[in-house]
This record gives C-alpha cells, structure tokens and sequence, in this order.
C-alpha cells in the first residue's frame, strides 16, 4: 500500500463521513427540533451548525481509529506483523479471573502518580493469575483494535484514540478498560512471560490533557509519530498528517455548501428563528 493508495482510502472514507443527502437532511432536522424551542442568544442557525460539526468532530474521531487500524494492517513493516485472528475484533470474549479484575481496579481508583514499581507488581499480578486455570474466571467482552508480533517474539496490544481530550470519569474509564483488555488477552493468547507482551495505549494527537497516572509515556503511552516509528512503518506519521491537512483544504469548498444549506433549511423551518 503506497501513499497514493492511502490518500484514495483517505478521501473515499472521509467522503462517506459526510455521509449522504438523506443522512444530512435527517440530522439537520433532528438538530432543529432540538434548538428550535430554545432560549439562547445564539441565532439558531448557527446552533444547528455546531451542534452538526460537533457530531461530525466526535464521527472524525472514531474515523481516525479505524483508519489507523486499516492503514497498519495493510502497510508494510520491517519489524512487525499484524495478528489478524484477534485485531480488530468487537466484543471479543475474554476471561478475567476475579482477584485479577479487583487489583486493576482498586489500581485505577486509587491511584495518585506513576510508579513503576506498582505498575510491575500489577503486572506480575495479571500474567499470575491469568495463567493459573485453578483460579476462578468470569466471561468479559472487549473490543481488540490491534495485535501486532515483533520479530524479537514480542508482542504489542495496541489501543488506538484520536485525542486524549476526555473529562476525569471519563479518562479513568478507558484506562481502567484498556488494562482489563489486556489481562484477558494475556490469558487468551497465553503469554506467560511480561516481558514479552507490551500494552500500548496509542493517541494520533500529540496534545496531552492530563499526565497519565497510570501509564508510562513512550512505553506504554505512545503519540503521534512514537507508533509509527516504533513499527517502522514504510509510511510515517508526518505523510498521514500531511495528507489530511491537503484534504482539508480540498473540502472547503464543501464545508460552504453544508453551511448554506443549513442556514436554507432553518430558515425554511421557520424564519422567525433566524
């Protein structure tokens, strides 16, 4: 897959992100009917605008994901491959043994800063109990974005996000989610020694919001380009973003005309409102 081939995979997926005529005219006039019996200072029509650019926002994000995953599945690696059974996997089944899932969790809950040696003995913890078939488990699911083995015998669980812009509960919530995801994957491909199976909790955006507490940056926290070089993949980071940011100046053009036909249909809703 050359670069010419991920822009086109790019553009047609960004294309069918906008998403067609009905989808539009349909969250337009879901978006109306929410703003319409509103008191604000805003005029409505530019409400119904960033409400439909903040749900595009939150569908580019997801976007992103996937696009990530297709991109290194199907690109070339000189050090890593893709284990296709499990990556990209919704609701996947996994086991986690209790005592297991209550050390993550008092981990995620009561946790103040970064140790390292708290975070081992967590680990030791999961490869532990997770391989111990006398111990009790019960069935969870997850959702597994990407497996990938070095040619060290390593492997790396890779949990890709677009932004870490999410509130506290929230942050909590995905960490607490990825480690959990983790131990069942630990049991379910049977890997026994920590060393040799890495979790990475990957951002495409450089920007941090809160220093992760439970994480290590640039080991188990990778952003922007770290991923891209740690596979070292024949695309980097910087060609991705560039090709975004050309597209981007592409559908400006386009962007105007859902602007306008926003503000059309607003006002053909009901012209007193605007």
């Amino acid at each position: 897959m050359d670069n010419k081939e991920v822009q086109k995979l790019i553009e047609d997926s960004l294309i069918e992100l906008l998403g067609g005529e009905k989808e539009f005219d349909k969250e337009v006039k879901n978006l109306i009917k929410k703003h319409k019996n509103k008191t604000h200072f805003v005029p409505i029509k530019y409400r119904v605008l960033g409400g439909f650019l903040q749900s595009l926002n939150i569908k580019f994000g997801n976007f992103i994901e996937i696009l990530l995953t297709k991109i290194i599945n199907q690109q070339e690696s000189k050090n890593s491959e893709t284990i296709k059974e499990v990556s990209g996997e919704k609701d996947i089944e996994l086991e986690l043994e209790k005592n297991c899932e209550r050390k993550i969790d008092e981990y995620i809950n009561h946790h103040e800063e970064y140790s390292e040696k708290e975070f081992n003995e967590l680990l030791d913890i999961i490869f532990k109990n997770q391989n111990d078939d006398n111990l009790t488990f019960s069935k969870e699911t997850g959702d597994v974005d990407l497996i990938l083995k070095n040619d060290k015998g390593e492997y790396y669980y890779v949990e890709l996000k677009y932004n870490d812009d999410h509130d506290t509960g929230k942050f909590k919530d995905i960490n607490r989610k990825f480690l959990k995801t983790f131990a069942g994957l630990v049991r379910k491909l049977k890997i026994k020694n920590k060393s040799k199976f890495i979790p990475v909790l990957y951002y495409f955006n450089q920007h941090i919001r809160y220093n992760n507490k439970y994480l290590k940056e640039h080991i188990n926290i990778m952003r922007s380009k770290e991923l891209f070089e740690k596979l070292d993949l024949d695309i980097t980071f910087q060609e991705i973003d560039k090709i975004l940011l050309e597209i981007s100046e592409k559908l400006e053009e386009d962007f105007d005309n859902i602007r306008e036909k926003i503000f059309t249909e607003v006002k053909k809703g009901n012209k007193k409102l605007v």
